[in-house]
């Protein structure tokens, strides 16, 4: 079974900026525990980052991760995001991407599982309505991705692999 991991890094992995020496740009810090549970993640599935983080940052991050297969990006702008009354600012960017990887074969998964700090209702009736099995997981900003929340995928991606 192929999975989709979709990836919040602001509120979910919370990485804490640290200067990285000469030049512009802080060089991403991620906790061991908080890098050993994406790991976890990225064995589950491809992980696809829904972030507005700048390219750089997140490339740095991905360096750190070392993660088995290189990361989507699903392209967020600031000026994408649903300004509006949606509960779920990154649902509107992140639906067209998933409908444009579809449109171009590129979409081989069989199963979603979303992970960020910003859901809505939604986002639950747009994981109803997708044509794979979603999970929705919602960290709190506060404590961003645990164990808790791995483990969740894990009993997803088993539930899903004994259908």
């Amino acid at each position: 079974m192929k999975l989709l991991i979709l990836l919040g890094i602001e509120g979910v992995l919370i990485p804490a900026a640290r200067e990285a020496g000469p030049g512009p740009a802080p060089e991403p810090a991620l906790s061991d525990t908080r890098a050993a549970l994406v790991a976890r993640l990225g064995a589950l599935g491809r992980i696809a980052w829904v972030s507005t983080w700048p390219a750089e940052q997140t490339h740095r991050l991905e360096k750190r991760l070392q993660l088995p297969a290189a990361p989507f990006r699903v392209p967020l702008l600031s000026g994408t995001l649903d300004a509006t009354d949606a509960a779920t600012p990154k649902l509107r960017p992140v639906s067209r991407w998933l409908a444009r990887m579809e449109v171009q074969g590129e979409a081989d998964w069989d199963a979603v599982v979303w992970i960020d700090d910003m859901f809505g209702a939604d986002a639950g009736e747009w994981a109803h309505r997708y044509g794979r099995p979603v999970l929705l997981e919602k960290p709190t900003p506060a404590q961003g991705l645990t164990e808790v929340h791995v483990v969740a995928v894990e009993v997803f991606v088993a539930g899903i692999a004994g259908d």
